[in-house]
């Protein structure tokens, strides 16, 4: 749940919280009251840590807590049986007016919240995007090995692991969580993600690897949802039509057919 109307939140480049937090209790009843029992869970804005989706202020956790508590009780009180996920972050060291580390955020959202996510989520959503590395590669890998990978934690799919251990040093452990978006590019003409960019057959083995080693690794994992099924009107120019899994004529590139044959 994004994108708030004009009336709601004027003067964004992109999207940004509404400016009355009651609107958006507003919305949301009206939504899962409607839904109810059709609808299993509920995404409550994406990558607040960023500038752009936070109607081009300094990300705020205290801010995002409060859209958080707001939506959860909303809904809640609609379908009780209903899923409420957090937001999931995009990676980034970045730390200033247009973005906060992912790292950073979630620790000080436990912080805001007391510790304690009950009344503000059921499952801590994530962002896992994999950059230059396999799967498998470690955070620990990635940040020594600059030339390699990018020589940061976050540029890897694994990265996961470390905003699990933040759930963990605040008692969390017992929810789940869910990766609201991860895969590989293979970006041609973009150069904040040519450098990164994998081909269409390593996209696909990575794929499949990544929900290979989640099963394996990650017991505390729910959904995974990776990006994207093309839209028709993508072209090479919007970045998107590279992290895809399908043509945007429909056509099926090698990751759709892996994953399709991929034991479930």
């Amino acid at each position: 749940v994004d994108h708030q109307p004009e009336w709601a939140r004027q003067g964004c480049s992109m999207m940004g919280p509404p400016t009355n937090m009651q609107d958006f209790a507003d919305f949301l009843t009206a939504v899962a009251t409607r839904y109810k029992g059709r609808i299993r869970a509920y995404e409550i804005w994406n990558e607040p840590n960023l500038a752009r989706e936070w109607c081009d202020q300094k990300p705020s956790p205290q801010q995002y807590a409060q859209m958080l508590k707001t939506a959860y009780a909303a809904i809640k009180k609609a379908d009780p049986d209903a899923m409420v996920i957090s937001a999931g972050m995009s990676p980034t060291g970045t730390n200033d007016n247009t973005a906060m580390p992912d790292d950073m955020f979630y620790d000080e959202l436990y912080k805001v919240m007391g510790g304690k996510s009950d009344g503000y989520f059921d499952v801590l959503g994530v962002h896992a995007a994999g950059f230059r590395a396999a799967p498998e590669v470690s955070p620990e890998e990635a940040a020594a090995d600059k030339a390699k990978y990018g020589g940061e934690r976050f540029f890897t799919f694994r990265r996961v692991e470390d905003i699990r251990k933040i759930m963990e040093k605040y008692g969390d452990a017992a929810k789940q969580m869910a990766v609201l978006e991860f895969g590989w590019t293979s970006d041609e003409i973009h150069p904040d993600y040519k450098w990164h960019a994998v081909t269409e057959q390593q996209k696909a083995d990575y794929l499949v690897r990544a929900y290979q080693y989640a099963k394996k690794n990650w017991p505390y994992m729910g959904l995974m949802s990776l990006i994207y099924i093309a839209d028709p009107d993508w072209k090479p120019e919007n970045e998107q039509y590279w992290w895809a899994i399908t043509n945007p004529d429909g056509s099926k590139r090698p990751a759709f057919d892996a994953l399709k044959a991929m034991p479930k």
